[in-house]
């Protein structure tokens, strides 16, 4: 009797060939592998696009009985002496099940090594960052009130690594030593906060306009 193909539709995994009666030495290992395939679909479903894509844990049940068949039909049914090769395919299957889970301890150290390259990027960002502000500070100190070359403006930090103007939030820009003196309470508290400038809710006005004045670069005291 023929081995019916599992009953199994997953996107971007095709169905092994009907094996032939008896089953081959590569019907075996493309019932192995297509078992391998839908395994791995079920225990990595983040790499699906769509539902589709997702073995469940039914098409595993199929998948695992069909390589079962079309073993014991390749191990009992065959000519004479495909009894005897019975042991070989099962060491031949255990062989390729060493390779995929060295496969899969690979992958993960892969991913590791991702994740360790990502994170030293990360920081060299952030020093990178650092960096800017500095350069920043150094050329708004050089420039004394902004009257004669306005301010560079130094963005704020977004906690994913990324940066900000402060003029897309909707805060007015900060281009000479006037324009920082003349903020409202409300846009000082929110520079300070944006910049994370430490200032206590007791900080007077004066007090807080120092703080930004020195953040940003800005020389001229007093105001």
């Amino acid at each position: 009797m023929p081995i019916a193909l599992p009953p199994i539709h997953i996107g971007g995994i095709e169905l092994p060939p009907e094996p032939a009666e008896p089953p081959t030495p590569m019907d075996v290992y493309c019932a192995w592998n297509f078992c391998q395939h839908v395994e791995d679909r079920n225990r990595r479903f983040s790499i699906a696009t769509t539902a589709q894509d997702i073995a469940s844990p039914e098409d595993v049940s199929h998948a695992r009985i069909y390589l079962h068949q079309v073993l014991h039909a390749a191990a009992t049914g065959g000519p004479a002496g495909m009894a005897d090769l019975q042991p070989l395919i099962v060491q031949a299957v255990q062989q390729l099940n060493n390779i995929n889970q060295q496969l899969n301890q690979h992958m993960l150290a892969t991913d590791q090594r991702f994740n360790q390259i990502d994170h030293r990027l990360n920081q060299i960002e952030g020093r990178q960052l650092e960096m800017f502000e500095v350069l920043c500070q150094a050329y708004n100190q050089g420039c004394r009130d902004g009257t004669q070359r306005p301010y560079k403006t130094i963005p704020f930090r977004l906690p994913d690594g990324g940066t900000e103007l402060p003029e897309t939030v909707g805060l007015p820009a900060l281009q000479d030593a006037r324009s920082i003196e003349t903020l409202l309470d409300a846009d000082l508290n929110t520079y300070l906060l944006r910049y994370n400038i430490p200032h206590a809710g007791n900080l007077n006005r004066a007090t807080k306009v120092g703080r930004l004045k020195a953040f940003l670069g800005c020389t001229r005291q007093p105001w």
